[in-house]
């Protein structure tokens, strides 16, 4: 004997089939875009960089030097209790000079404290006095060298990350123009200095992506630097092998809503204004 299923019950059956179908596909697509623009972490299994495009990864390095403005960003008053100096923001400029001496200096300097209780924040304020400030006394001390000296800063804070970077250019005379940048990362939770290892695993990056990245980065721009040199052109040559690059190595980064960049400045030790940035 032959059964028929009432056609009221099929449409329903199938109904239901086909909204779990599409709630599961609209469940995906929701944490597609979580995890790659709420989240604002890496998805390192399809090699973006926190969501931007390639465009936007240029703008972000051709964008670099606007992030000196002099000024801390991203305060959070719940660390006020770190401070040193209470009338003091977190971050302050603690040394600035702007003169013109004709054929002898033109400095515009702009020095800053990290106004934390701490003995390794004391050895940032004393290796950027060191570094920026003493520059700045010497180069006006010492006439007829046709100096031009500029020095910025920068400074956020994420995830209770405090990092401030200081970037400064300098022309001596006849010398060529050196770049110099230093940066200082420290966990205001934690009081303690933080590597960039640290960093990638408190952002879910992976340090293998970060390495090819910067392997790739680094390959690009000494390209151009031989295309140069084929053409007659002095230049600065990079040592590819050089464990400078190595993720577990890198001394200067800095961390600014919500990228990482990894600065290369190699006239921290040569007078040279060749600089590689890696945007993670």
């Amino acid at each position: 004997m032959n059964v028929t299923l009432p056609e009221t019950k099929l449409y329903l059956k199938y109904k239901i089939i086909y909204s779990v179908i599409i709630g599961i596909c609209i469940l995906s697509i929701i944490l597609v875009i979580y995890g790659q623009f709420i989240e604002g972490k890496t998805v390192t299994t399809i090699g973006n960089l926190k969501g931007k495009s390639e465009e936007g990864y240029e703008i972000l390095k051709t964008d670099f030097d606007k992030l000196f403005k002099n000024e801390l960003k991203n305060y959070d008053d719940k660390y006020k209790g770190k401070k040193e100096k209470l009338n003091q923001n977190l971050v302050y400029t603690s040394y600035k000079k702007v003169e013109n001496e004709e054929n002898n200096y033109d400095i515009s300097v702009r020095i800053p404290h990290i106004n934390v209780k701490g003995e390794q924040i004391e050895k940032y304020n004393k290796e950027i006095e060191n570094i920026f400030k003493n520059k700045a006394e010497s180069i006006m001390e010492t006439k007829n060298k046709n100096s031009i000296y500029t020095v910025d800063y920068t400074a956020y804070i994420q995830d209770g990350i405090l990092s401030v970077a200081i970037k400064a250019n300098l022309k001596e005379g006849n010398s060529a123009q050196r770049i110099i940048a230093k940066t200082y990362n420290y966990s205001l939770d934690e009081d303690k200095e933080v590597n960039l290892e640290d960093v990638l695993k408190l952002e879910n990056v992976q340090k293998e992506f970060v390495q090819s990245k910067i392997e790739q980065e680094v390959k690009n721009e000494n390209k151009k630097a031989e295309d140069l040199k084929a053409l007659g052109y002095d230049i600065f040559e990079r040592d590819l092998n050089s464990d400078k690059y190595k993720v577990e190595n890198i001394e200067e980064f800095y961390i600014d809503d919500g990228s990482i960049y990894i600065i290369f400045a190699y006239g921290n030790e040569k007078r040279t204004s060749e600089m590689d940035l890696v945007v993670i």
